[in-house]
């Protein structure tokens, strides 16, 4: 069993950009988790806990659907959180699929989960890339200033920034206390 998710990687030019974001100063009452500037992506779907063959199979099933399929263009958007009970937990940056192709993308893995019996968990597709999980949130109000000033900051660094998207990524995630290292398994590349 390997603990796994397949993912769009981002260019390091952009892992640099969003990572500037994490030097805003952030209030006492906060205590955040940032994701490491390395680990910065696009989750497609999350695993879990998976056998290496599944995984396997998933990996040859996806290269063969996307042998075809050609680079496209994501645009960064705004900056949102989900929350937990009225609390906000995770912060990330949307993405905008102006050409459809990651909605495209999404739907012809969903076929190919379908098939291997892996549960489709989540309601809707929401592209986003995470930027830090909250741990600890003393004061709604303080979250609310800081939420707004890294706001305008990734509208000034990042507003309709476009990357390009060629290939897929599928991780083996290893849980450690200073945090998840990342190890790539497998890449899907698309046509340029």
């Amino acid at each position: 069993m390997v603990r796994a998710f397949l993912a769009i990687d981002l260019p390091w030019k952009l892992k640099k950009k969003i990572y500037e974001l994490s030097l805003l100063p952030i209030p006492d009452s906060l205590k955040v988790k940032w994701v490491e500037e390395k680990n910065l992506h696009l989750t497609l779907k999350f695993f879990g806990n998976i056998s290496e063959n599944l995984l396997e199979e998933l990996y040859k099933e996806t290269f063969n659907s996307f042998q075809n399929f050609i680079s496209f263009e994501l645009v960064i958007n705004d900056l949102g959180y989900f929350s937990e009970k009225a609390s906000p937990r995770v912060v990330w940056i949307g993405i905008k699929d102006e050409e459809k192709k990651l909605a495209e993308v999404y739907e012809n893995l969903k076929k190919i989960f379908k098939k291997y019996k892996i549960k489709d968990t989540s309601e809707k597709f929401h592209p986003h890339i995470t930027l830090f999980r909250i741990k600890k949130l003393g004061s709604k109000e303080d979250f609310e200033k800081y939420f707004n000033k890294l706001s305008s900051r990734a509208n000034f660094l990042l507003k309709n920034l476009k990357f390009s998207v060629s290939d897929l990524t599928f991780y083996k995630s290893t849980l450690y206390s200073s945090g998840p290292v990342y190890e790539v398994l497998y890449k899907v590349y698309f046509k340029n």
